[in-house]
């Protein structure tokens, strides 16, 4: 006889070396490995459990992205944070969730939409918590989704290689962007996109990040000369 078709999806099954990767970019991007700290081989794989060649390919994935620097016989640490690199990230972010808005938004499913709207409900929650490492996962998630909805793999490989410099933005500041304001902006983008209004969430999304860049650069931008002499923290 015939075999049984499954009416379930098999789990999927992850890479020791992806599972290694996701601790270790957790850990940065939530503090709990700290800006210029040493990773050394045997604590790490101490800490995590594992054999030493996860750790290396993990680590050589991190340091592609920028969140571990890697200089060899001399040390591995975490990636200081670079003050121009948030800079430029926050500029160039904005500009592709724009896009992703405008073009995404229509070609989003009921499943998605309803994504969205948990991802602003929780974003509300942290940022009323003051959890700011769990409300920059929400905002990653959030605009995640509108990435995936353009089936746009250029935009999508950019845009993953500039939001763990956002994270960690959002994670070390004691006062990122405006969170009380936060949850009220993302709410009317998922508005918008249950509205399938690409063209309302794109300028939406371009209010939002317009706002930090402001706070930014009035509130807590260093000068081209003060980063010059001091480029990292």
């Amino acid at each position: 006889m015939p075999l049984p078709v499954k009416d379930t999806k098999p789990v999927e099954r992850q890479l020791l070396r992806d599972v290694v990767y996701t601790r270790l970019y957790d850990g940065i991007i939530d503090g709990t490995l700290e800006p210029g700290e040493t990773l050394l081989d045997e604590k790490l794989t101490a800490w995590l459990g594992v054999s030493r060649t996860p750790v290396r390919e993990a680590l050589m994935k991190l340091a592609d992205i920028g969140l571990v620097e890697m200089a060899p016989n001399r040390y591995t640490r975490v990636a200081p944070i670079d003050l121009r690199a948030i800079d430029e990230a926050i500029y160039a972010t904005g500009i592709l969730h724009e896009h992703a808005a405008r073009t995404g938004i229509p070609q989003l499913t009921p499943a998605a939409i309803t994504r969205l709207e948990k991802l602003a409900r929780d974003a509300r929650k942290h940022a009323k918590s003051a959890d700011l490492p769990a409300l920059g996962a929400d905002l990653n998630a959030f605009f995640h989704e509108l990435e995936e909805a353009t089936d746009n793999r250029v935009l999508l490989a950019v845009a993953e290689g500039l939001s763990p410099q956002l994270l960690r933005y959002v994670t070390v500041w004691e006062l990122p962007f405006d969170t009380a304001d936060i949850p009220g902006r993302i709410a009317e983008i998922a508005a918008a996109a249950k509205e399938r209004d690409g063209e309302k969430a794109a300028t939406l999304v371009h209010e939002l990040y317009e706002s930090a860049r402001q706070q930014f650069f009035s509130e807590f931008r260093r000068t081209d000369a003060e980063i010059d002499e001091n480029p990292i923290l």
